[in-house]
């Protein structure tokens, strides 16, 4: 997987579960940055994505009980698919007429390989295919495109020993008939030789193909610009682009998303080395795959992790953001409920005291907002050694810490169906009764009446 991919996904898994605030934002996206520039993505370009996806997650109205790393995570998705293209283009094929498909690029991008690779393709979805080698540069082009013909048992026209591409072809559509789509592998050219251009440019004004396909090397990085701006002006509209060697190059983003910035749409990867290592280009299906996403899908479901209907139903009980809430406040005080606590453990430091609370004030600090509004979640185990690592406590004191919150909010429960009271005065009710320090929140067994 190419540099570019790598370093997207490490970035995406960190924001999963992750606090963050506008100074933590910015560090994400810096290292978006540098990840971009790194798999040389336009420095620009770069720039100009952090500061969109900076600039949206900042506007965001976030839905109550959706945390801003979940907001992040979206934008970021939203804006790669748009950077790296938005949407599928498929191939201009007209079922039962014959197709002509022309694979034009520089030497050495691929085409032969590439040729053989769409024949796969459209062969498996039930198309009579046919491959024509107009390349009568390369000397081994030949040879190459009849054995992956044969590999991949498609029908093959070439002439070694006529000069004349123009000529080949013609014979090459005489030959192959009743063929579905035929494609032409033309001779890797260079936008600074003129000849083989206009060769390239007569190519496609005589037999007036269904598609003119670029092929483009990945490892070429942000010269994709200027390739696909050149070819574009010589035959004056190419129909789709297909990048190939995605699966190690360091530089695919560049590609991408140069060729995406050219105006050209990529109808096509290459993803391997192998036949089959070939897809059309989806790019919303691409940047859930490079992110780590099992599908389009994923992120609508994470928007909507805590539903509605469920904080309405659990809005009236207690909820470890309450509890949050009331340790903060409690450490903001002198004396209050922390030397009532001093008085009922005697032996038990102030300091002692807070430390207690300190540890457990970390540990729902460590939690996400869908965490703090939803306690069911956290009988996920991974969950549970998350919090442990981002608290430094371990996981039996965070799963002690669940089981005894669950306690306390039945208490917190009973106090308002009682005595008529809100959550807050429940909560502060049943604290300043018997809360230990020791045990976290532990309530000492003092019958609660009305």
């Amino acid at each position: 997987m190419s540099a570019i991919f790598q370093g997207l996904r490490k970035l995406f898994s960190k924001l999963r579960g992750r606090y963050i605030d506008e100074k933590e934002l910015d560090n994400i996206l810096k290292n978006l940055q540098r990840t971009l520039i790194e798999s040389d993505v336009n420095v620009n370009l770069a720039t100009s994505l952090a500061e969109r996806i900076r600039e949206k997650v900042l506007e965001a109205k976030i839905p109550t009980g959706v945390s801003i790393d979940t907001i992040v995570m979206r934008v970021l998705y939203e804006e790669l698919v748009k950077f790296l293209g938005e949407k599928r283009y498929s191939l201009n094929i007209q079922p039962g007429k014959r197709n002509v498909i022309v694979l034009i690029g520089l030497q050495g991008s691929g085409k032969t390989t590439t040729a053989a690779k769409l024949a796969f393709w459209l062969k498996r979805r039930g198309l009579n295919v046919g491959l024509i080698c107009a390349d009568t540069y390369r000397p081994a082009a030949y040879d190459q495109l009849k054995q992956l013909a044969e590999q991949i048992s498609v029908k093959f026209y070439g002439d070694q020993k006529e000069r004349d591409p123009i000529k080949i072809i013609e014979k090459g559509l005489k030959e192959l008939r009743n063929i579905d789509v035929i494609i032409v592998d033309t001779a890797g050219r260079h936008k600074e030789e003129k000849g083989l251009m206009k060769e390239m440019q007569e190519i496609v004004d005589k037999f007036k193909p269904n598609e003119v396909l670029l092929v483009i090397d990945g490892l070429i990085g942000q010269r994709a610009y200027d390739q696909a701006k050149a070819f574009k002006e010589a035959v004056g509209e190419i129909g789709g682009i297909i990048v190939t060697k995605l699966d190690g190059s360091a530089r695919g983003g560049g590609a991408l998303s140069a060729a995406v910035a050219a105006g050209a749409p990529i109808k096509f990867i290459g993803t391997g080395e192998h036949i089959e290592e070939f897809e059309p280009y989806d790019p919303p299906t691409f940047v859930c795959r490079i992110l780590g996403l099992p599908d389009k899908t994923f992120l609508e479901e994470l928007l909507q992790a805590v539903p509605e209907k469920l904080l309405m139903k659990t809005a009236k009980d207690l909820t470890l953001k309450d509890l949050r809430d009331y340790y903060e406040n409690m450490l903001k005080k002198e004396g209050g409920v922390l030397g009532k606590l001093k008085e009922m453990f005697s032996g038990i430091s102030e300091r002692e005291i807070r430390k207690n609370i300190g540890r457990t004030l970390a540990l729902l600090k460590a939690l996400n907002e869908d965490e703090l509004y939803n306690v069911e979640l956290l009988k996920n185990p991974e969950r549970i050694d998350r919090i442990a690592r981002g608290s430094g406590v371990d996981r039996t004191y965070v799963k002690k810490f669940i089981k005894q919150f669950h306690y306390l909010r039945k208490l917190v429960n009973t106090m308002m169906r009682q005595r008529g009271l809100r959550k807050e005065e429940a909560l502060k009710q049943i604290m300043e009764q018997g809360f230990d320090p020791r045990t976290l929140t532990r309530i000492t067994q003092k019958k609660i009446g009305a």
